[in-house]
């Protein structure tokens, strides 16, 4: 029986920025923010993530 690609236990993508924009200069069609390395790796986005957790929202002026 052929295991179907959805079924497969893929490891985790690691994320390079300066690969990815290197890459991303080799095609004329694509995402901009690619190319100008605007993307977040894992520990960055869990880094903020952690950040805007902390934050404590103002209070309502109108209570």
């Amino acid at each position: 029986m052929r295991e179907e690609i959805w079924d497969q236990e893929l490891p985790p993508i690691r994320i390079n920025k300066d690969t990815i924009k290197k890459q991303a200069t080799r095609y004329r069609m694509g995402s901009v923010r690619l190319a100008l390395g605007r993307i977040k790796t894992e520990e960055e986005f869990e880094e903020d993530k952690r950040e805007i957790i902390k934050k404590q929202f103002p209070k309502n002026p109108l209570q």
